[in-house]
């Protein structure tokens, strides 16, 4: 790959948090008295972008829906801060990779749809492995109209960062971070440390499918 700069996903590409979520979604559902449900519901619950809640609740609740939502939602905002803040790790060599490509002198960007409020417990990971201000650009959910798949929140990186969109490649573990990639107009790479396994990205016809962000270390090469 011939780049000018490297934005990557968050979740899933960078950070370890999937199987968090699960565990304080089901929380939320014991406690409402509803049956737990599998990481493989909740990750096809949550692979195209907006989480579809009819697949992890039960069935008939009918115009009771929106209120058993809501209900849900406010007791994961009352867990999921905490258990990020003390669970959340780096995917193993994120921070090799991150430290790799600035010194390269390459142009580094995040682009995430995570809101700037959890963004700044997410990142705790990254500041301890002492990699969290290599960003040139950072790009939440808060920053867009449109969140991913929509090219908006890549296409608004790239003019910030000074970089046409070919010459940078996006990086995620999920079909909608390809496709927003790719609708962007932008080089993608997708990652199998998030949810999705090769067969489910490789529908998507990424550039390239790595094990994890340590494989851009032969993608990008010296000097980009």
């Amino acid at each position: 790959m011939k780049v000018d700069a490297v934005v990557f996903d968050l979740d899933g590409t960078l950070i370890d948090t999937l199987d968090i979520y699960c565990r304080i979604l089901n929380i939320a559902l014991e406690r409402l008295g509803f049956q737990p449900v599998a990481r493989e519901i909740v990750v096809g619950a949550a692979r195209e972008g907006d989480f579809e809640w009819s697949r992890v609740l039960p069935r008939g609740l009918g115009s009771k829906m929106d209120d058993t939502v809501a209900q849900v939602r406010e007791i994961i905002e009352g867990l999921y801060k905490k258990a990020l803040h003390e669970e959340a790790e780096l995917i193993p060599g994120a921070s090799e990779i991150l430290k790799k490509i600035s010194a390269m002198g390459l142009k580094m960007a995040l682009v995430t749809s995570t809101p700037w409020e959890y963004l700044q417990i997410k990142l705790k990971p990254l500041r301890k492995a002492g990699v969290a201000d290599l960003f040139d650009v950072v790009i939440t959910s808060d920053d867009v109209l449109r969140k991913k798949p929509a090219p908006e929140p890549l296409i608004t990186c790239g003019k910030r960062l000074g970089v046409p969109m070919e010459r940078a490649v996006y990086v995620g573990d999920s079909r909608v971070d390809i496709r927003a990639g790719k609708a962007a107009g932008m080089q993608t790479a997708g990652v199998l440390t998030g949810m999705e396994d090769r067969e489910s990205l490789g529908r998507e016809h990424p550039d390239v499918i790595i094990d994890n962000v340590t494989g851009l270390r032969s993608l990008i090469g010296e000097g980009g």
